[in-house]
């Protein structure tokens, strides 16, 4: 069986495992999360989302690909997304590339084999919150305390 070699760690310490798709490396960001059964290409290009991981609470994620002309800006700014099931072999003859090469190349950091109905849940009993995407053996305590004192960027207009 695979290990995890992510994992998301919210400012309250709780933790969620899972496997590393698109861009490699980690992010800090808001969470936030979206119930949205299909889109998954307009809502990671969508520039509301600028800046912040979106956890998708539908269980299938990049089963159609990326098509160029389904984008809602001219790039994903968004930080992160969270999967339940990541699909990287897509069905769709209108696709040109995968969710994770397009993630890859635009820097967005994707985690899946998370139970993200679980995660959103929580966000929404608990309210949006800071959250770190990190390597599955970083320490949760030093994880926290990072999120207790970096600040994140207010200057989404000038990003998108």
């Amino acid at each position: 069986m695979r290990q995890f070699d992510k994992k998301i760690v919210l400012q309250d310490g709780t933790e969620f495992y899972g496997y590393g798709f698109g861009a490699a490396g980690e992010c800090t960001a808001e969470i936030v999360f979206n119930t949205s059964m299909v889109g998954y290409q307009e809502i990671l290009s969508d520039p509301s989302y600028t800046g912040q991981a979106i956890v998708m609470t539908y269980p299938l994620i990049g089963n159609y690909g990326m098509c160029e002309a389904d984008y809602e800006s001219r790039r994903p700014t968004a930080s992160a997304m969270i999967v339940r099931e990541y699909n990287d072999e897509p069905s769709n003859f209108r696709s040109k590339q995968t969710l994770g090469q397009v993630m890859e190349r635009y820097g967005v950091i994707g985690i899946a084999g998370v139970d993200t109905r679980k995660l959103a849940m929580h966000i929404r009993d608990q309210g949006t919150c800071r959250v770190l995407i990190t390597g599955a053996d970083t320490s949760t305590i030093a994880a926290t305390a990072h999120l207790q004192t970096v600040s994140l960027p207010t200057d989404q207009v000038s990003r998108v």
